[in-house]
């Protein structure tokens, strides 16, 4: 997100939609994933036409005193009335860039003909430093003061307070730096949570660390870097929540992470599916941001591809030196290719540089001349998320104190 320019178009489905269309032409460079997202709605919009459409995409819905409302094109807006609260920018007005109003526009945009959302969870994905938790907690306002919804709950949930109260934090600071928005949703700041009055509705941070998550009958769960629940208690709980309500949403938004047995690596892979269209599932919207295999992730354009905030809140000043670094010290490789390029990795650090390793690698080498040879073999079994191998180490026919290395997976 960027401040706000006076030329600000107001359509932004119409400027999601564009996006959309870069993306899948090349246009802008975007992952496999990135491109599957864009190209669902895209075909989402050329399939749902019609007054028989089980889902109407941004209609004229109204209100209960009767005033017309477009709800993606009327969520965008409360946005970008908000100001930014760190950083540079902190106290300008929120700009959202293309492909935040693609993923808001979409989410939001897609109803029933009642005119209840069609989606009711939503798992993004993108690098550090895209402006993740101030899109969050844009959304969580929005949801708490103007989604029309009596005795709204919502709640900002993770499995530590501090993590928890990163997006309430942001939130209360939003608001009380808006005293406009305040003054017209009736909106009261406390020091831990903030309340509607009028319509009953409230939001604070709840945790897995000292709060009862139980019976909460959830409006709107916002569930923060999903990568670092060791268990799927928070994720469970929020579900099982929302489910009480006809409008709810479960917003997760994460950057990428090691554990691959975790509850959010299982939601991520169910997304891909979705993307890639094995699974079938019209309530799930999904996006990833990252490289696609075989991408060189020491270039910048990795660094463009991977990161849509690129040049706004993500410096090329800061993040270009970063990468330097990784490229000659291996043990930083694994942090800066989860935490920048939204890369899943096996584990937090890195003990050989895989670079220096593939390049010994020798085509030419035939494992049948070594037949008869002296060999060590080493057997891995991987009895839990690892890669099964066979290992064979050889001595160097022409080389002393050298060694061949062969491996199956």
């Amino acid at each position: 997100m960027s401040a706000r320019t006076k030329d600000r178009a107001s359509d932004y489905a119409m400027s999601a939609k564009r996006y959309a269309e870069q993306v899948v032409s090349g246009e802008i460079l975007a992952c496999r994933w990135v491109q599957r997202a864009c190209q669902r709605q895209l075909d989402d919009l050329a399939k749902f036409k019609g007054k028989a459409s089980p889902y109407l995409f941004n209609p004229k819905l109204t209100d209960k005193d009767g005033r017309g409302f477009q709800p993606a094109d009327n969520l965008c807006a409360f946005i970008e009335r908000l100001p930014h609260v760190k950083g540079p920018l902190a106290g300008e007005p929120i700009h959202l860039e293309p492909w935040q109003a693609f993923i808001l526009t979409t989410v939001f945009g897609w109803v029933k003909p009642n005119g209840t959302r069609r989606f009711r969870r939503s798992y993004i994905e993108v690098p550090r430093g895209n402006a993740k938790s101030t899109l969050s907690s844009a959304v969580a306002l929005y949801m708490l003061a103007a989604d029309r919804e009596g005795g709204a709950e919502v709640y900002s949930l993770a499995t530590t307070r501090d993590q928890a109260r990163i997006v309430f934090g942001d939130a209360q600071t939003m608001a009380r730096r808006s005293p406009g928005f305040r003054r017209r949703f009736s909106v009261e700041v406390g020091a831990h949570n903030m309340h509607v009055l009028a319509s009953g509705s409230k939001f604070e941070a709840l945790s897995a660390e000292g709060s009862t998550l139980d019976g909460l009958n959830i409006h709107f769960g916002c569930v923060d870097e999903l990568h670092a629940h060791k268990t799927r208690t928070v994720y469970d709980v929020v579900e099982t929540g929302t489910g009480k309500r006809d409008n709810s949403l479960l917003w997760v938004i994460t950057t990428a992470g090691s554990n691959r047995a975790g509850i959010c690596y299982e939601v991520r892979t169910f997304v891909t599916k979705l993307l890639d269209g094995v699974f079938e599932d019209d309530t799930q919207f999904g996006i990833i941001y990252g490289l696609d295999d075989g991408d060189d992730w020491t270039s910048e354009s990795a660094l463009i591809k991977a990161n849509p905030n690129w040049g706004i809140s993500v410096r090329p000043e800061v993040l270009v030196p970063l990468q330097a670094k990784a490229i000659q010290l291996p043990s930083a490789v694994n942090n800066f290719e989860t935490k920048h390029l939204n890369e899943w990795i096996n584990a937090d650090t890195a003990w050989m540089d895989m670079r220096a390793w593939d390049a010994c690698a020798d085509p030419a080498v035939d494992l049948e001349a070594f037949a008869g040879q002296p060999c060590w073999i080493g057997l891995n079994l991987a009895s839990k998320t690892d890669i099964a191998v066979l290992g064979l180490v050889f001595p160097h026919p022409e080389i002393a104190d050298a060694y061949v290395v062969s491996g199956k997976y």
